[in-house]
C-alpha cells in the first residue's frame, strides 16, 4: 500500500513538472528591407515566418513572438529576446528563428582573436534598421544598428541558464556571413536566385580606427545550462542561397528544410541528428557550395 502511494505520488509530481515546461518561439524575418535608406536589397525572410509559423503552432509552441519587416528593429529584436529570457521557466523547450541578410563587420572589440589570430571579423545579422555601408543616415550610420555575435551571445545566455537543468534553446540563422564566393563556381545557378543572395560578400567598416563594437564587453563562454544548439545557413566564408519550393516560392534554404524537420515532429535530439549526419544533402535543397553548420553549448 506504501509503495504504491509513493509511485503515485513519483508520478503525479512528474505530471505536475512536465506540464509546467512551456513551448516558447522568437520569430524574426525580414523580406522588404528600406533599400533606399539601409541599401539593402529584399530577400523573403517573411516568407519564411509565414512558413513555419503555423508549423510551429500544431507542434505546440503557444507562446510565440514575432516580428516582420519593420517591426524587426535591432532595438525590437533585442528587446524581445530579453522578455522570453524573463518568460522562459526550467526545462522550457525555446526555438528561436532569423531570416534576413547577414554581413561581417570589423572586430574592433578583437574577441575574434581568441578563435582564431587571422580572424578580423565579427559575424552580424541585420535587422530592419541596419545599414549595408558608412554612406547611409547622412554619413552617420558606424554599424549601431547591426546585431553583432558579441551583443546575441549573452542574450541567448540569458535563455540557456533560465531553461535549466533540461530545457533546450535551437536557434536557426538563415543568414549569410559572406566573404564572397568565386563567379565562375555560381554561373549553374537560375538569376533569380543569385538575385536573392542574403548577405554580401563586402564586410561592414566603420570609419575611423574604432567603432561602437569597441564598446561591446567581449562575450563569456556560454554557463552551463539548458542544451543550446544554433545552426547557421551556411559557414563564415559562404553565401546563402534561397530554394525555390515546388510552389514557385521562394524560401531560405535552412528555413526550408527547418519546414520538413516540423512536419514530423519538434525533438531537438533528432534535428541535431540530422544536421550532423548531413541527412538535408539528399533533398538537394542548398547549393553544393553552401554548407550548413552546427554548433551545441552544454
Amino acid at each position: 500500500m506504501i509503495r504504491r502511494l509513493i509511485i503515485t505520488l513519483l508520478f503525479g509530481t512528474l505530471a505536475v513538472v512536465y506540464a509546467g515546461a512551456i513551448n516558447r518561439a522568437l520569430l524574426v524575418g525580414i523580406g522588404k528591407y528600406d533599400q533606399a535608406k539601409t541599401g539593402w536589397s529584399p530577400v523573403h525572410g517573411d516568407n519564411d515566418v509565414a512558413l513555419l509559423r503555423p508549423l510551429l503552432d500544431r507542434r505546440g509552441f503557444k507562446d510565440m513572438v514575432v516580428l516582420v519587416d519593420e517591426k524587426a528593429t535591432k532595438n525590437a529584436i533585442v528587446e524581445a529576446l530579453k522578455a522570453l529570457a524573463q518568460r522562459c521557466k526550467p526545462d522550457d523547450k525555446v526555438y528561436f528563428h532569423f531570416s534576413g541578410h547577414g554581413q561581417p563587420i570589423r572586430d574592433d572589440n578583437r574577441d575574434e582573436l581568441n578563435v582564431r589570430k587571422d580572424k578580423r571579423y565579427d559575424e552580424s545579422i541585420i535587422p530592419y534598421d541596419a545599414c549595408r555601408d558608412t554612406r547611409r543616415l547622412n554619413g552617420t550610420y558606424i554599424g549601431q544598428y547591426h546585431l553583432i555575435d558579441d551583443e546575441l551571445c549573452p542574450l541567448l545566455d540569458a535563455i540557456k541558464r533560465k531553461v535549466a537543468p533540461s530545457g533546450e534553446v535551437f536557434v536557426v540563422v538563415d543568414a549569410c556571413y559572406s566573404k564572397g564566393i568565386q563567379k565562375d563556381e555560381i554561373t549553374d545557378l537560375e538569376p533569380e536566385l543569385l538575385r536573392y543572395l542574403r548577405g554580401t560578400e563586402i564586410a561592414f567598416i566603420p570609419p575611423g580606427r574604432k567603432s561602437f563594437v569597441a564598446g561591446i564587453p567581449k562575450p563569456k563562454n556560454f554557463t552551463p545550462g539548458g542544451l543550446l544548439t544554433v545552426v547557421t545557413a551556411c559557414r563564415e566564408n559562404e553565401r546563402n542561397f534561397e530554394y525555390r519550393s515546388s510552389t514557385g516560392r521562394l524560401y531560405g534554404s535552412l528555413s526550408y528544410y527547418i519546414s520538413i524537420l516540423l512536419k514530423k515532429d519538434a525533438d531537438f535530439a533528432r534535428w541535431r541528428k540530422c544536421f550532423e549526419r548531413k541527412d538535408y544533402a539528399n533533398r538537394r535543397i542548398f547549393q553544393t557550395i553552401q554548407h550548413p553548420s552546427i554548433e551545441i553549448f552544454r
